[in-house]
């Protein structure tokens, strides 16, 4: 590994601090903290986990904030003397470890939570309100609080701090001419615009040392008219430098457009690339941060031979496999549980059932269970598991680890189920990994895997399992018969879609506008077809923000046409009738594509009944969700069967 990727875990000085390997493990928000703000176990035993036997150069600590105002939902606070103790427990976790350690000091989005205050009277894009322009004295108020809060941290022992300059929170606001448009001296030009900044930034080492190394994570460019422009933000930058930043990590989007700060499987990798590299240009002397979906170590080792930056950053890979580091570092990088860019970890807040939880990872739903273990089976039992989709193969391979004696039973010839499926466009490459990855492990754990093989009453009792595991997933709606005229057009699932199957004809109606409908309107639109898309609610609702307004800006640009609000009036020999409002509008169509949703498969439910078995269900046969959903439910049932 070292000879083929020798910079990744090189020694690099930084600040007068020696580092271990070039590795920056950047901040998120892990719902990890207490209710009040405090540091938890989890917390700590997460940190940790992903320090391992390979701990990152640097770990930069998630977001704390410095004033009780401003609070999301379980995230770490240092507003008063009382928070130190447990942070000061993690920086000696982590430094025993072999880490060093910074945190993050932050506000929060398009204006101060509960004062509706910000640098200018401009909307935020969260809510449409209009926030109140802040006055200078609120304006020194928050500086001390950043002040006091940079002096416990500095009190804790961290190593350095980091201040959020991108993603359209609190400081970043100052720093782009979109959100500010003050007249004063902290406006208009772009030395004025990084003042408060660098207020901020100097209170916090009067408070603590001259000396204390601050990260800057920065917007290379907002992506937006009238914006953070790739030429203003690097002329920014030059200044900050000028005024005492350390070194930048890279960012890009603001708050608009933040699908570069957290890059989805739509986004190529490394999105900031060329940017990165017209900074280190451009500072050569100022230590440059640069990550975005460079989760390989090719990619990651490209990073540093190519002069881009001089560290490389990482966060979900160690959420998704908190050993990351330590099998790439011993070559076993195929081993790794990848990251699929997802970004289900980004919707906690759409989760009611977990909202108990710190996040989770679709592929690693044990995230931040890592100091509770499940138990090894009492008695080992013979456990069959009827499906072998994500939550099938989770629910297998946990019982497998705890020592029962385990069968996976999948009716198609290959292991994935709706996931699978998912992975077969273009694009997905990121997707494609977790099937592999979970066979290997299953194979490693002992699991007998029966592919073709479905589970009927009749092999059940062949068998005699102690549990039966239903997993066998949810079948697509169709459409109901009085929608259909006799002699209607052809009708085909969006699932099909997918997996290429694509109707010949030229026109082509697409009735749901959720992720399954407008990923399939856009691969009818690439193929050349002619694309309408009918949606009773707002197109892509429910839909992850990010990924929806990729896709929304997919179709868009291939001419897909939207018909939000609208509902299916009926489907004839050639057009789509629709409702939108009080009235019909037809689309000439050749066929139609449905995307209108699932229903939990409990076919072999039913036909289990009264058996001398337990029944177990896991993924979408106990209720629809996403692949989160059916891996978190899998991981459940394996840990407690």
């Amino acid at each position: 590994m070292m000879d083929a990727h020798p910079l990744l875990f090189s020694e690099y000085m930084f600040h007068g601090m020696k580092l271990r390997n070039r590795f920056v493990q950047t901040p998120i928000q892990t719902r990890a903290a207490d209710a009040d703000g405090y540091a938890t176990r989890e917390l700590l035993d997460w940190h940790a986990a992903c320090a391992g036997e390979a701990a990152p150069g640097i770990v930069i600590v998630q977001q704390a904030y410095a004033w009780p105002a401003v609070r999301l939902a379980r995230g770490l606070a240092l507003w008063d003397d009382s928070f130190i103790e447990p942070l000061a427990g993690l920086v000696n976790i982590l430094h025993e470890k072999g880490s060093r350690v910074f945190l993050q000091l932050g506000g929060t989005g398009s204006r101060l939570e509960g004062n509706n205050i910000a640098p200018s009277p401009v909307a935020g894009s969260w809510d449409g309100k209009i926030p109140r322009e802040m006055t200078k004295e609120e304006m020194r108020h928050y500086r001390d609080c950043y002040a006091e809060a940079g002096a416990r941290l500095f009190r804790a022992g961290f190593d350095g701090f980091s201040l959020q300059g991108s993603g359209g929170k609190f400081l970043a606001q100052f720093l782009s001419p979109h959100s500010n448009r003050r007249t004063d001296e902290y406006g208009g030009s772009a030395r004025n615009r990084v003042r408060y900044f660098l207020e901020v930034m100097d209170a916090i080492r009067q408070k603590s040392s001259a000396s204390f190394p601050m990260i800057m994570r920065y917007d290379a460019s907002d992506f937006m008219e009238g914006g953070h422009s790739p030429e203003i933000a690097m002329e920014q930058a030059g200044l900050l430098i000028e005024g005492g930043v350390s070194a930048l990590l890279m960012g890009g989007g603001g708050q608009e457009r933040l699908k570069y700060g957290v890059p989805s499987w739509m986004i190529p990798p490394v999105p900031l690339f060329d940017l990165a590299r017209s900074y280190k240009r451009s500072f050569p002397d100022t230590p440059v941060i640069l990550g975005g979906k460079a989760h390989t170590p090719e990619l990651a080792e490209h990073i540093l031979q190519s002069g881009a930056a001089d560290l490389v950053a990482i966060i979900r890979p160690l959420l998704a496999d908190h050993d990351y580091l330590r099998k790439m570092k011993e070559g076993r990088f195929s081993d790794v549980r990848r990251c699929v860019c997802c970004l289900n970890c980004q919707t906690w807040n759409r989760r009611p059932a977990l909202k108990e939880r710190p996040i989770i990872c679709t592929v690693n739903p044990a995230a931040f269970s890592e100091g509770r273990p499940a138990a090894p089976a009492s008695s080992p039992r013979n456990i069959m598991v009827a499906g072998g989709g994500l939550a099938g193969m989770e629910a297998a391979l946990e019982a497998a680890r705890r020592g029962h004696r385990v069968s996976l039973h999948e009716k198609n010839a290959e292991l994935g189920g709706q996931w699978r499926i998912a992975g077969m466009p273009p694009h997905h490459e990121d997707y494609r990994t977790l099937v592999p990855s979970l066979r290997r492990e299953l194979e490693a754990a002992g699991v007998d895997i029966r592919l073709g093989e479905p589970v009927t009453r009749e092999l059940a009792e062949r068998l005699r399992p102690d549990d039966i595991i239903v997993a066998t997933g949810a079948l697509p709606r169709s459409l109901g018969r009085e929608y259909l005229l006799p002699s209607s057009m052809p009708v085909i699932q969006g699932m099909d879609v997918l997996q290429g199957h694509l109707p010949r004809a030229e026109r082509i109606v697409v009735i749901g506008g959720r992720y399954i409908g407008m990923e399939a309107a856009c691969l009818l639109a690439e193929a050349g077809k002619k694309v309408s898309l009918i949606e009773m609610n707002d197109m892509g609702q429910g839909t992850i923000s990010r990924l929806r307004s990729g896709l929304f800006d997919a179709l868009v640009r291939l001419d897909v046409r939207l018909y939000p609000h609208s509902a299916l009036f009926r489907v004839t020999s050639d057009c789509v009738e629709a409702r939108h409002g009080g009235g019909l509008f037809l689309l000439p169509a050749g066929a139609v594509v449905t995307a209108i949703g699932t229903v939990p498969d409990r076919t072999l439910l039913a036909e289990l009944e009264g058996g001398p078995w337990n029944i177990h269900t896991a993924g979408d046969c106990s209720g629809i969700g996403d692949a989160m959903d059916a891996m978190y439910s899998g991981w459940l049932i394996g840990t407690t069967v």
